[in-house]
């Protein structure tokens, strides 16, 4: 393992309080590369992906949840402007810094450099959404949890 290195950037699909288990679970979160990060992340021998989306440009950086050994990681920590510990959702869009070490892999006959996250650092938060309500509007005049009738009321 490399020494930690960190990069600003905007990010987007941050799995940081809950792992993501798509495939394997890992905590991760992707970072748009920009002219002001891009000679970090391509001395660090990162891998830059475009998907041809808003993100442009981005790298993604991640932890395990599980060693090879069994045991469970340690969850990178997420913390606000003041280092002090946050448990939040993060919005695409925000603004963080990323602390993460190199290390270089070897796997059926592929080669590589990855990056560990360690920190997560929100300079801005975007509110996160998960848009399921996103299409549902508020409707005057119809039910609502306040109108609800109390248990002593109900007559069976």
């Amino acid at each position: 393992m490399n020494d930690p290195v960190y990069i600003t950037g905007k990010c987007h699909y941050a799995s940081l309080v809950e792992p993501n288990t798509k495939f394997e679970p890992v905590w991760s979160i992707q970072i748009e590369v920009d002219d002001t990060n891009r000679p970090v992340i391509e001395g660090a021998g990162l891998t830059i992906s475009n998907k041809g989306d808003d993100r442009g440009d981005f790298v993604t950086i991640k932890r395990k949840v599980m060693r090879k050994d069994g045991q469970r990681n340690k969850q990178p920590d997420l913390i606000d402007g003041q280092k002090k510990i946050v448990d939040c959702m993060i919005g695409n869009g925000s603004t963080v810094n990323i602390l993460y070490s190199t290390y270089d892999w070897e796997y059926r006959g592929r080669k590589g450099t990855s990056a560990d996250l360690r920190t997560v650092q929100v300079l801005d938060l975007v509110p996160y959404k998960d848009g399921n309500d996103d299409e549902l509007k508020e409707i005057p005049g119809s039910f609502s949890s306040n109108d609800a009738v109390a248990e002593d009321d109900i007559n069976f």
